[in-house]
């Protein structure tokens, strides 16, 4: 599997994880551990397309849920988050930069639960600030905000290099 193969299949499994976190269709599970559920994704990808050979999928904890993918065509970092304070999202980021890999991705999920959460949601990131934190980076940032009480939800990919925000389907 070539880079931009490896690249591909990082960002589908990416955006369809937000879109199942949008959804409200995550397994509980998956919300405690979110790395297991990406990496799942990825290595049933990989199984359906016969190209297990040659790929490396491993899942971190320490000191957050990460998925790590290693190829000869390079090595894919991914960082996920949920409901995870500005200042876990600023570590997160940090974790991302002292990484090596040709490709970084932060995975933000952010829930609003009930109108309880004020303190919650004043921790929340918006996109514009997600963009200003990974700019010049080389940082993709995969970004989904749900809110079940009004039924609504947003899904963007945040390029720090491109430095845009590209609203995605869900």
């Amino acid at each position: 599997m070539n880079g931009k193969d490896l690249s591909d299949l990082v960002q589908d499994k990416c955006v369809l994880a937000c879109r199942d976190f949008l959804k409200e269709e995550l397994p509980d599970l998956a919300m405690e551990h979110p790395a297991r559920y990406l990496s799942y994704l990825i290595e049933r990808e990989l199984k359906d397309r016969e190209i297990e050979r040659g790929l490396s999928v491993r899942e971190d904890s320490s000191p957050f849920q990460c998925v790590r993918l290693s190829s000869a065509g390079g090595e894919s970092f991914i960082v996920l988050g949920i409901n995870m304070s500005r200042e876990r999202v600023e570590e997160a980021l940090n974790v991302l930069r002292s990484s090596l890999a040709k490709e970084r991705v932060l995975l933000y999920l952010f829930s609003f639960e009930s109108l309880a959460d004020e303190e919650l949601i004043s921790q929340a990131m918006m996109e514009t600030e997600l963009l200003r934190m990974v700019r010049d980076s080389g940082i993709v940032a995969y970004f989904a905000m749900l809110d079940p009480r009004a039924g609504m939800g947003m899904l963007a990919r945040i390029d720090g290099d491109m430095r845009s925000i590209q609203y995605l389907p869900h």
